[in-house]
């Protein structure tokens, strides 16, 4: 109970942090409607298929998550609450969970914000009964998502390039997320009902959640002293 409670402080600081600036939320929030604007212009009336608005969809997410957690660590390393943390007499696991959370929040408030402006763009109707599924999916992409971009700010936030080196080190790591993701969405977006291939990359997707979150939890101790 004490570990989920020092996790639980470190995500209620990070959400007053951002409710007192909006930084983040705003710019991420702004960021994702532009792309749907710019892509429903650009397609027009000639926009077809399901597949499309699922890639459209995953682009405008996935680069405003990076928005996010190119940020993650910078009031902490700039303000020198970084080092601070780490001289805190708990796990530095805690930090990192801490942080997926708090990221996971942000992230899931901007999708859950954009994602009826994707319906009135893209989406004409979709059935009910997959809504849930869409749900699903976006929640178990932004674990994934969030496992990896925290690991990789925090190497990151301790580099001179710091905006550069998120980028380069995030999107070739994140691809097999991003496939499943966008393949479940189209699946989700056209099926009259629940079949045996959205299964299957449901459980690819949860697979590289875990992968993920372990391989974060065993090394963000070391990367955080580096």
């Amino acid at each position: 109970m004490n570990y989920i409670r020092q996790i639980l402080t470190i995500v209620r600081k990070d959400i007053a942090a951002e409710i007192r600036t909006k930084e983040m939320l705003n710019s991420m929030l702004v960021f994702v409607i532009l792309i749907m604007v710019i892509f429903h212009f650009a397609f027009g009336e000639i926009f077809e298929g399901m597949e499309i608005a699922a890639g459209i969809l995953w682009a405008a997410f996935l680069f405003a998550a990076m928005l996010g957690l190119n940020r993650i660590f910078v009031h902490e390393k700039d303000e020198g609450c970084l080092d601070g943390l780490m001289l805190c007499p708990t796990d530095r696991a805690v930090i990192y969970f801490g942080k997926v959370l708090s990221s996971l929040v942000f992230i899931f408030v901007v999708q859950m914000l954009a994602l009826p402006i994707f319906f009135v763009f893209f989406i004409k109707m979709i059935p009910l009964a997959n809504l849930w599924l869409l749900i699903l999916v976006i929640i178990l992409s932004n674990v994934g998502i969030t496992s990896v971009g925290t690991l990789l700010s925090a190497i990151s936030i301790n580099t001179k390039a710091r905006d550069l080196m998120l980028p380069i080190l995030f999107f070739p790591v994140i691809i097999p997320i991003l496939i499943a993701a966008v393949k479940l969405t189209g699946l989700i977006m056209t099926a009259s009902k629940f079949s045996i291939d959205i299964l299957i990359w449901l459980r690819m997707l949860a697979i590289y959640d875990i992968i993920f979150l372990l391989v974060g939890f065993l090394t963000f101790e070391y990367v955080l002293e580096e």
